[in-house]
């Protein structure tokens, strides 16, 4: 929903400990992601401003539907829809938007019929395309008619007078209630899965959901909008990577996309590691730095733990490595209250969130966590204790990237901008950072053709109030003008998006997302030199095939760029290359190894058609 109020990430550490064989995650199929879901190019639409066939806010089933050959030809293979029930006109921002949800389980007339809302799911799935539905995971408006029939089922409010779910008071039928809806919207229209605002609350209920719609014949694909994944029940975090910062749409993309993989994935960087001892003093240590003990970085290890959250999270292996953390030379003679683990220094798209968590020990060895807290008993450790062993579970189960989203753009956004959008025409940022990148990408519809933003007349600024409408740059609120598709500029975005998508397709062996397990993709970075600064040109490659992605963000120099490409990672007996200009579909050429080293290539400056982007093949031809 809005970051802008804070999201606070809590990530599981545990103390290294037995773990039993059933506690892996791998199990039923149903727990699996689907083949599809590395297909997956996401695009997030509002319905209502998507378009708009009687004016503003006028968008409804039937319109969307109209535009699915356009999300079709562009490479679109899944749709994020954030707007089919019924929900609050005005709440938000002053206008109508999903996150004002009065009734999850009816769709709002204003939008259409259920038979409209059918027919769009199905021309979608003949045009190859997936629909996710976003679920308000938290509360309901106060003029529900559950509050009426189940006044039970809630406590306390917020989000200006939203009433929100008691998922702890162990409520059955709202329990079965909640299952009962959206395993519907699965059997009942055929979606493909669903989008979780806030996070999963109950992952209980959605493994549920998860098991009644593979039962049903209809796997489905989850993701939330927090960093976390859980296995076997959620596919990918939404927010695992950020473009911008989603209020003030910052543009703070990867320079170096090597090191970025490095740092993500526990390969390297800074671990801060404090102990608070029983007697209330506290001693901190950093990875490599000398301190009252030593904490030493072993890189990615044996698979102890997995990433849960929630009241009803269990804790064993979840078939990815972990980051393993050694502290030594504590004080044998203290008492262990809590220790707790930060990341140092996180790489350009993990500024917006922190690792930390405390860790306690069981008495019977299983793991657990708890979050910090004074009243947190002593670790129970048997015996002096002067090093510890702890695995910290990685951020993977499935990896997503997000451009732009809804909340770009939201309460707090800068007065001087005015397009809340991240790429901002940018093919170095869509291309580079972005579809070339091994993940799952997400962004809002109009990025693909650098969409000027319009706002609906009534978006107002500020949460609530309705103060100043036409006034907020809450994309959520944008609404798009097709007929800017028919001016030179636009146009030109379009067509270079859709020839990256069309890339990513034709070569899906080199260019689609990591998944689950695949924590160090076959991605290095490329020794180069080049006459201006350019990011760090990045490998990907499977076999005995390879593609080189460079970047140029300038917007007034084209690059020059020389490469020395790795070729030792396609195998080392080979003597000739093939070398293809992919971006430019230009002519194949043969190098040998020394020639590799060597490459000139050209990268036209950003937001130009055809700039800001490269994009090379190279084949093993010739065995030694």
């Amino acid at each position: 929903m809005m970051r802008s109020l804070g999201f606070l990430i809590l990530l599981i550490l545990t103390l290294a400990a037995p773990v039993r064989a059933d506690e892996t995650t791998s199990g039923p199929a149903w727990r699996q992601s689907p083949e599809w879901v590395k297909d997956l190019v996401i695009y997030e639409i509002a319905t209502k401003a998507f378009t708009s066939p009687k004016g503003p806010e006028t968008g409804n089933f039937a319109s969307l539907k109209s535009k699915l050959p356009y999300l079709q030809k562009t490479g679109i293979t899944g749709i994020w829809l954030t707007g089919y029930s019924f929900s609050d006109p005005h709440h938000f921002l002053n206008i109508w938007s999903q996150y004002a949800v009065i009734e999850p389980d009816q769709l709002d007339p204003s939008l259409g019929t259920s038979e409209d809302f059918k027919a769009l799911i199905e021309e979608a799935h003949a045009q190859g395309i997936k629909i996710f539905l976003d679920v308000i995971t938290h509360g309901v408006m106060e003029q529900s008619s559950l509050l009426k029939q189940h006044p039970d089922w809630f406590i306390g409010e917020g989000w200006g007078g939203m009433r929100e779910y008691d998922w702890q008071g162990g409520h059955i039928d709202l329990d079965d209630w909640w299952v009962r809806i959206w395993t519907g919207y699965v059997t009942r229209y055929g979606v493909d899965g669903f989008r979780l605002d806030l996070g999963t609350t109950r992952p209980d209920l959605w493994a549920r959901i998860r098991e009644g719609a593979f039962s049903a014949g209809h796997p489905i694909v989850i993701f939330e909008e927090s960093l976390t994944a859980l296995p076997g029940v959620t596919d990918f975090g939404q927010n695992n990577n950020w473009i911008s910062d989603g209020a003030h749409s910052n543009n703070v993309v990867l320079e170096d996309i090597p090191r970025y993989y490095r740092e993500k994935f526990g390969g390297s960087g800074d671990y801060r590691v404090a102990i608070t001892f029983a007697d209330g003093a506290r001693a901190e240590g950093v990875t490599g730095a000398p301190g009252p003990f030593t904490v030493q970085l072993n890189g990615l290890g044996a698979d102890k733990v997995s990433l849960r959250s929630g009241y009803y999270g269990t804790f064993g292996p979840d078939g990815v490595p972990d980051v393993d953390l050694l502290i030594r030379g504590i004080a044998a003679e203290r008492v262990i209250k809590n220790v707790s683990v930060r990341r140092e220094e996180m790489p350009p798209l993990g500024a917006a969130f922190s690792w930390g968590a405390s860790v306690r020990q069981e008495l019977d060895g299983r793991p657990s966590a708890l979050p910090p807290t004074d009243e947190q008993e002593p670790l129970a450790l048997s015996g002096p204790v002067t090093d510890l062993h702890i695995h910290i579970p990685t951020l993977t189960n499935g990896n997503a990237i997000l451009l732009s989203c809804h909340d770009n753009g939201q309460v707090g956004f800068p007065t001087d901008k005015t397009n809340p959008y991240s790429a901002k025409g940018s093919r170095a940022t869509i291309g580079y950072s972005f579809l070339f990148a091994p993940m799952i990408p997400i962004f809002m519809s109009g990025e693909e053709f650098d969409a000027t933003f319009h706002a609906l007349p009534d978006l107002s600024p500020e949460f609530y109030g309705g103060t100043n409408p036409g006034q907020g740059k809450w994309l959520y609120g944008s609404m798009l003008d097709w007929a800017e598709l028919d001016e030179p500029r636009h146009r030109a975005m379009l067509d270079d998006v859709g020839r990256m998508l069309r890339l990513r397709r034709e070569h899906p062996a080199l260019l689609m997302p990591q998944l689950r397990g695949d924590i160090e993709p076959q991605l290095v970075g490329v020794p180069f030199h080049s006459n201006i600064e350019v990011p760090v040109p990045y490998m990907r490659w499977n076999g005995s095939s390879a593609v080189v992605v460079l970047g140029n963000r300038n917007v007034s120099v084209d690059a020059r760029v020389t490469l020395d490409v790795p070729f030792e990672k396609l195998g080392t007996n080979n003597t000739k290359y093939r070398v293809s200009d992919l971006w430019r579909a230009g002519s194949a050429g043969t190098y040998t190894a020394n020639e590799l080293k060597r490459v000139v290539y050209w990268v036209k400056r950003d937001k130009t058609p055809g700039g800001g982007v490269g994009l090379l093949k190279i084949d093993a031809i010739g065995a030694r």
